[in-house]
């Protein structure tokens, strides 16, 4: 159960990573965010975040083995949290940013083809959208590039973490465990094998054994037991 819970909480940082990277990297996004003079750190976030997602999927491998893996991704899951709470700030300036620069057009138009008095209705309601939920300006306050800063700061500080753990890229790691599985799975070091000379000679005189039917058969001989007994182990020394 605590593998199964530590392996959902990996898949989580994953999607926390993607789901920040994706955003940041949106037309809309990055067009309000050049305006507002934040896009320089935003890219920052994306290139670290890009760092560190490359070593994820080996890190999500290594953590049930690896206390400092686990740390590492826990810190990594508060800071994606965080990240996330402030690109949903950023995301809704954003579109309160469109409406309000669309908001002249609209009311222009419907002002043509209605009354006054549905004219300053919807002015009310825009008005209400646009600033009962935050009332911050288009312009970020000075608090709001500080979380930005500081977030970065600690994004370049899990990248530096990351490279003392000896993690691999995914592409590389994939490669280096499918070498490890290889070595363990078709490969076996006989000077680790202790005593079991015996079976393996028993084995031996079975197969080469000339079957009752006749001359030149193949033979089989089945390897049977529970889990751990050392199967392969035994199959791989014959």
């Amino acid at each position: 159960m605590e593998v199964f819970a530590a392996s959902l909480g990996d898949v989580l940082v994953s999607a926390l990573v993607h789901s920040v990277v994706d955003v940041i990297s949106s037309t809309l996004f990055m067009k309000y965010a050049d305006k507002d003079k934040i896009s320089s750190e935003l890219k920052k976030w994306q290139k670290l975040l890009l760092n560190i997602n490359a070593s994820l999927e080996d890190a999500e491998e290594k953590q049930t083995r690896s206390g400092s893996v686990k740390l590492w991704l826990s810190d990594l899951r508060d800071i994606a949290y965080d990240a996330e709470d402030i690109i949903d700030e950023l995301t809704f300036e954003a579109f309160r940013h469109q409406i309000m620069k669309d908001r002249d057009s609209f009311l222009s138009t419907y002002n043509v083809r209605r009354p006054i008095s549905f004219y300053m209705k919807v002015r009310r309601y825009i008005s209400t959208c646009c600033l009962s939920c935050n009332p911050s300006t288009v312009k970020f306050s000075t608090k709001m590039e500080s979380r930005l800063k500081s977030l970065t700061t600690r994004l370049e500080e899990a990248v530096a973490v990351k490279n003392g753990l000896t993690l691999v890229d995914n592409d590389r790691g994939k490669y280096e465990r499918m070498k490890e599985r290889l070595r363990s799975s078709s490969l076996l070091d006989e000077s680790y094998v202790y005593g079991r000379e015996r079976d393996r000679e028993a084995i031996l005189d079975l197969l080469m054994n000339d079957s009752d039917d006749g001359v030149g058969d193949i033979g089989v001989v089945p390897i049977v037991g529970m889990a751990g007994l050392g199967k392969t182990t035994l199959a791989q020394l014959v």
